[in-house]
């Protein structure tokens, strides 16, 4: 089926005629053409749902006061081993020369010893570890208890003297204490914000 003109393009300009009940005819008028417009209608009140978004937002914050202990333990031994290895030196033998720092001779050996433990002790305090903190103040006791009851055994090598050593068995104490018995505090803080 295809769609062409109206061969007899005049009777779209005539006027109908219709007959009413008596016989007489009347003109119609044709029909105005109006373009066709699409109109959309909504009813009143009805909207787009709105979207709302709940967000939370938890902070939170730790105190470890062990670990605080523990990491000034640390720094205090590591600076004594410093400032026996550069007094000391790395020139000759590691037992030769014998400073003084604190008041307690030392070798270098001794020095390295302190800088050791406490590096780990640093460590673990920064970490936060109980674990490790009991682990390296445990070494430092049971050494300091050793090197407090052989103390001639380790007079040529290390220097070390009864004093020393008998600090050393208490810094360990302390430390291994402190990391199992003292509690930490945790404080978490939660924010809901909704739009």
């Amino acid at each position: 089926m295809s769609l062409q003109p109206d061969p007899n393009p005049s009777t779209l300009n005539q006027s109908p005629t219709v007959v009413d009940g008596d016989g007489r005819y009347i003109a119609v008028e044709p029909p105005a053409v109006v373009p066709v417009q699409r109109v959309v209608m909504t009813e009143p009140g009805v909207h787009q749902p709105a979207v709302h978004q709940r967000v939370a937002t938890s902070t939170g914050r730790r105190f470890a006061f062990d670990s605080v202990i523990v990491g000034i333990a640390g720094v205090a031994l590591t600076i004594i081993g410093l400032l026996a290895i550069t007094r000391g030196g790395f020139d000759g033998a590691m037992e030769e020369p014998v400073v003084d720092v604190i008041g307690f001779t030392h070798t270098t050996t001794l020095g390295l010893i302190e800088i050791g433990i406490g590096l780990g002790l640093l460590i673990s305090a920064a970490a936060r570890s109980r674990s490790a903190a009991t682990f390296f103040g445990l070494a430092l006791g049971v050494g300091g208890f050793v090197g407090a009851v052989q103390t001639d055994s380790f007079r040529r090598s290390l220097a070390l003297q009864s004093g020393l050593a008998w600090l050393a068995v208490i810094t360990g104490a302390v430390i291994v204490l402190v990391s199992l018995l003292m509690p930490r505090m945790a404080r978490t803080s939660t924010r809901v914000e909704s739009d």
